[in-house]
């Protein structure tokens, strides 16, 4: 319970950041909203391939250069890539289960989680991206918690 409420919290604040940030622009066409929505999602579900596999090949296709992880603090493609097999190397048989996703022009906000057998971990989160150009810019990662199954 306290985990949903985490999200939801989160996810309502991250909305109203995105939202105040969209106002000072002019307003965009639905159809370019649209169109820029389904390329973050594609995109989007690379990433998130990439965290679910370790399969780091296809990030420079939808990672801009100047990219921002803020889970870190880290600048670069270079160093999401080895974020992602850094974590594989610790999680030997990973599966990342979408709860919800949700996407604008600009962001777009994953509800997460990563189940693992070996070691026997189950991590869930909230993973927000921010896009331009079709490419990814920004990263965050809210955990919610980690636990362990069969606890």
């Amino acid at each position: 319970m306290r985990n949903n409420i985490f999200f939801t919290t989160t996810f309502c604040l991250l909305l109203n950041v995105a939202s105040l940030a969209q106002n000072k622009k002019t307003i965009p066409s639905s159809d370019s909203v649209n169109l820029k929505r389904q390329q973050n999602i594609v995109a989007d579900n690379v990433l998130l391939k990439a965290f679910e596999t370790g399969d780091v090949s296809k990030l420079d296709l939808i990672i801009d250069p100047e990219f921002l992880n803020h889970a870190g603090e880290k600048k670069g493609i270079d160093s999401l890539k080895m974020m992602i097999q850094g974590f594989h190397a610790r999680m030997n048989n990973l599966k990342l289960e979408l709860k919800r996703q949700l996407a604008d022009d600009e962001y777009v906000f994953d509800w997460v989680r990563f189940i693992n057998s070996e070691p026997d971990v189950i991590i869930e989160g909230m993973e927000i991206t921010r896009y331009a150009n079709g490419k990814a810019i920004e990263h965050w990662f809210f955990p919610g918690g980690q636990s362990r199954r069969n606890q």
